[in-house]
């Protein structure tokens, strides 16, 4: 139903009568690659927000079956419109991203490949001059619980993940009564992918080489004495003296111009074993659990059981925890949770005959939350 309505949506601004939700918003959509027709899409107001860049993000790489689902993402890079009143204020942009990873509970390896190209392109769009990164707002449904390995990694920033069963990933299912299970091996992904393990873009880490490129004498002679130059071409007029002369190669020169050493190398970064890391420093809008009830939020029902997979990430800072337990405490930086909709727990949906039902006409609970940010004088 979105992408239809998106797909009309050029047609329908052309139009005298318009809806009012059609002028308040713009609105960006990224269809499944293959024959899939849904997608991810983002919206803003034109009136709040000015698009600085949108990138869509694709999972599928041909000949790799790690990434051969046909997943996407999306990230923007929206500039807030400061209201008239305020003054010469500034506002650091925005980079807001949205994703729908892999479904299968058993490919834990999946999930944590797309989640790092689309770390890589947030890493990319919200990076700023000084190497820093404006506030990040990150949406989607995961497919994975509440403190799971792929939940943890987005939260702290870092999983050691080698030898870890593939299901284990997402915790979405318990397969650990099978005999055979898929485990992760190190690398996770290849270096054709042009991602590091700290889910950057190696073009991000490493500078540009110059375009202009320095040859010696010799490697510039060896295309005299490479094997086309020594062959004489088809229908060439004999010259005495001129083309019926044939290059002798100095001994001990390469048969193939082409030889090892010849040819620019390709990028090479150092690679972590069994571990991946990101630093945009995110942490959940949501708690995940009910403190009122004692019980846990959900935001779906698949087979009838409720857990959550749908998430709204966003940058804060960390602090220090107190407590001595694992779990990374965050405080509000530039971007601050004003607050957020509440989910419900498993039995007040099982109450409302489950997901969908009367009232939700979808099999997953919507998630809303607000944010301010600051504004700095000049």
């Amino acid at each position: 139903m979105l992408s239809s309505l998106v797909e009309k949506m050029p047609s329908l601004r052309m139009m005298g009568n318009i809806a009012p939700w059609h002028v308040c918003f713009t609105c960006f959509y990224k269809r499944r690659t293959g024959c899939k027709t849904d997608g991810c899409a983002v919206c803003y107001k034109p009136t709040r927000f000015r698009l600085l860049c949108a990138s869509p993000v694709e999972y599928f790489r041909p000949g790799l079956e790690l990434l051969n689902r046909d997943n996407v993402g999306l990230v923007l890079l929206l500039q807030p419109l400061v209201p008239e009143g305020l003054g010469q204020v500034s506002v650091a942009p925005l980079c807001v991203a949205n994703t729908h990873v892999l479904y299968n509970p058993r490919r834990g390896d999946v999930k944590l490949a797309q989640m790092a190209i689309l770390l890589a392109e947030v890493d990319k769009v919200a990076r700023l001059s000084d190497g820093s990164h404006c506030p990040i707002i990150l949406c989607g449904d995961l497919n994975s619980v509440p403190d799971s390995p792929l939940y943890n990694f987005i939260r702290d920033g870092e999983l050691q993940y080698h030898g870890m069963p593939a299901w284990k990933v997402s915790g979405q299912e318990d397969f650990s009564h099978q005999l055979y299970q898929r485990k992760l091996q190190a690398p996770l992904w290849p270096s054709s992918l042009g991602i590091t393990d700290c889910c950057q873009y190696v073009t991000s880490c490493h500078p540009k080489r110059s375009e202009r490129r320095k040859y010696s004498r010799d490697f510039l002679l060896r295309f005299h004495f490479c094997n086309i130059a020594c062959q004489r071409p088809a229908g060439l007029v004999l010259m005495e003296g001129v083309t019926d002369a044939k290059p002798e190669r100095p001994a001990g020169w390469a048969e193939s111009l082409l030889e090892e050493g010849t040819s620019e190398p390709e990028p090479v970064f150092p690679r972590t074993i069994g571990t991946i890391q990101h630093c945009l420093h995110l942490t959940s809008a949501y708690t995940h659990f009910l403190p009122q009830h004692g019980l846990p939020e959900v935001t779906t029902m698949p087979l009838g059981l409720g857990t959550t997979v749908d998430y709204i990430f966003f940058s804060a800072d960390s602090c220090e925890n107190g407590n001595g337990t694992d779990h990374r405490l965050y405080q509000d930086g530039t971007l601050k949770l004003l607050g957020r909709l509440s989910l419900l727990s498993e039995e007040i949906l099982w109450a409302a005959n489950g997901l969908p039902n009367p009232f939700c006409s979808s099999d997953h609970l919507c998630l809303l939350a607000s944010f301010g940010m600051e504004v700095t004088a000049p």
